[in-house]
């Protein structure tokens, strides 16, 4: 009797052992050893990154885009409401700032792991961009206007489908099967995570060691340890950093431009780049599937909308940058 109990026992153990085996190969993670191609050259001060060639233009301006170039259809078709005026950059920083990984949004945007660039530390500090170009107010309400929601109701609704779509192909946004959003969202996210994950490689953070002394002598009471943690916390509260109606202080401007001197002398830039870049040369094969289902040339769409919102947009007001 004791044997068949130990039997049963040993048998039952025997079997949630294999359980467990089962569980922990079917957990392991996919490994990235499939080699991509840069879709890009490699170029530090525009921080291009190999799998550029498949990240969309921003939401806002892309859509902002195909308004343009789709009103003189919708005119043929009764609907004869041109769209109000916004800037190139006002519509990329609306997009930039709605898309975060705060927001649970699984191919955040790129610039928070961009380190500051000396363009950017001398125009606006640690200031985001302004989204006032972008003339959200203005937007929202000539999407709601109802005349002209009324004058969709009453046109022929094959009509205007033919203009959405003829507007898709002028622009060069058409997706028809999700192919090209998807591999967008897969360079992203991608992107996004070898970004943060390169600041913990030994070099970078070797480099941020020396940013940091480069940096002592800066008024930052609670200096971080590396250049991803600034602005800091006394700094966000004393200039307002992630408040754009607050002013960019000289001050804040003196500290911005020490920190990307600091950055350059430490080899902390070249080091970060260097880390995110060789990152990306290879992805899990779920991924290279679904990067390679598109054409990595959303950076020739994107420089068409630019042309296309210069050449068709209303100007913006003289006050707006």
């Amino acid at each position: 009797m004791r044997l068949t109990i130990r039997a049963a026992k040993t048998g039952t153990l025997a079997l949630v052992l294999v359980g467990l085996g089962a569980g922990v190969v079917h957990a392991l993670p996919e490994p990235a050893d499939r080699a991509i191609e840069p879709t890009v050259e490699r170029d530090v001060a525009t921080w291009a990154m190999p799998l550029d060639g498949w990240v969309q233009p921003g939401s806002d301006k892309a859509s902002y885009g195909e308004d343009l170039v789709m009103q003189p259809c919708l005119r043929k078709a009764g609907i004869d409401f041109p769209p109000p005026w916004a800037t190139i950059d006002g519509l990329e920083a609306a997009s930039d700032a709605a898309e975060t990984p705060e927001r649970g949004n699984p191919a955040p945007a790129l610039s928070s792991t961009r380190p500051l660039d000396e363009d950017t530390a001398r125009t606006r500090g640690y200031h985001a961009p302004s989204t006032a170009g972008a003339n959200g107010d203005g937007r929202r309400a000539w999407g709601g206007d109802p005349e002209r929601n009324a004058a969709f109701a009453d046109a022929s609704q094959s009509a205007v489908t033919r203009c959405f779509r003829q507007a898709e192909r002028t622009v060069g946004t058409a997706d028809p099967d999700g192919s090209v959003q998807s591999a967008s969202m897969t360079a992203k996210r991608l992107t996004f995570l070898a970004g943060t994950a390169a600041r913990d490689d030994e070099t970078v953070v070797a480099a941020a060691a020396r940013w940091r002394t480069c940096m002592a002598d800066a008024d930052v009471p609670d200096l971080p340890g590396a250049p991803s943690g600034m602005p800091s916390q006394s700094m966000r509260m004393d200039y307002g950093t992630n408040l754009l109606s607050t002013p960019v202080q000289d001050a804040e401007v003196a500290i911005a431009e020490r920190d990307v001197a600091c950055q350059d002398s430490s080899g902390y830039r070249e080091a970060l780049y260097d880390a995110e870049w060789q990152r990306l040369l290879h992805v899990t094969a779920s991924d290279a599937a679904v990067l390679l289902a598109a054409e990595p040339d959303q950076r020739e769409v994107d420089r068409h909308i630019d042309d296309v919102i210069r050449d068709l947009a209303p100007a913006a007001p003289s006050d707006v940058d």
